[in-house]
């Protein structure tokens, strides 16, 4: 390590030192916790949309295949 390297290497570790105050630095989970909940929540009531959706364009897709069985019936 050079001569240049050491006084701010030191000048690092005091900055450190003081910023922490003797605490080590603790990560916020309380903010990435509420993040990650959510978007579950989200991502739950998104597909559970979707699902309902389907299911209604199923079952039209399905009235519209009956509705054209009964056409071909009378027009025989």
């Amino acid at each position: 390590m050079g001569l240049r390297a050491r006084p701010a290497l030191l000048l690092l570790i005091l900055l450190r030192t003081v910023a922490t105050q003797g605490r080590p630095p603790q990560p916020s989970l309380s903010g990435t916790l509420v993040t990650g909940v959510i978007s579950g929540i989200a991502v739950c009531i998104i597909l559970f949309l979707i699902g309902i959706l389907f299911r209604i364009l199923r079952r039209r897709q399905a009235s519209r295949g009956a509705a054209g069985d009964y056409v071909l019936a009378e027009c025989e």
